[in-house]
């Protein structure tokens, strides 16, 4: 049985249940999206629910910013940070770097944006400053090595 998707009518808006945040949550295309992109995580990739944050915040330049999803590794470091926009927000150089001025702050080696629709995936080496381009998000055991399926 799938934990996503399960919505509710309140005072004439549609809400999600986000089974991170543990509450229901006004869905919007962006949040929609972000519960698609948590959805893909947790049921096709078998990311642990309990190493996923949304919507905490960070300060950047004195400024107070909200990343949209972060997944922490065991020792609970940052491991891939994504970022969501709605369906109808082209993903372009500028929303790339949005997320890569998050990732300054974060330091995650995996970095994504997403609309939806379309979906980059970036693996990042801070030693050498280089970056390569993924088909798809990082397998479990790339990220959680010593963790057996099915946590």
């Amino acid at each position: 049985m799938s934990l996503f998707f399960k919505t509710r009518q309140l005072d004439g808006k549609t809400q999600v249940f986000d089974p991170v945040r543990k509450r229901f949550i006004i869905l919007t295309p962006e949040e929609e999206v972000r519960q698609q992109i948590l959805a893909y995580m947790v049921e096709h990739k078998n990311y642990p629910i309990n190493y996923i944050a949304i919507e905490k915040k960070l300060v950047i330049a004195g400024k107070d910013r909200r990343f949209d999803i972060v997944i922490y590794n065991d020792q609970h470091q940052p491991s891939l940070l994504v970022e969501c926009k709605r369906p109808e927000v082209a993903l372009s150089q500028t929303t790339m770097e949005q997320a890569a001025l998050y990732n300054l702050a974060i330091k995650a080696p995996y970095l994504v944006i997403s609309n939806g629709r379309q979906h980059f995936v970036v693996s990042i080496n801070f030693t050498d400053h280089s970056f390569n381009w993924l088909k798809d998000l990082p397998e479990r055991n790339v990220l959680w090595p010593d963790r057996v399926t099915g946590c």
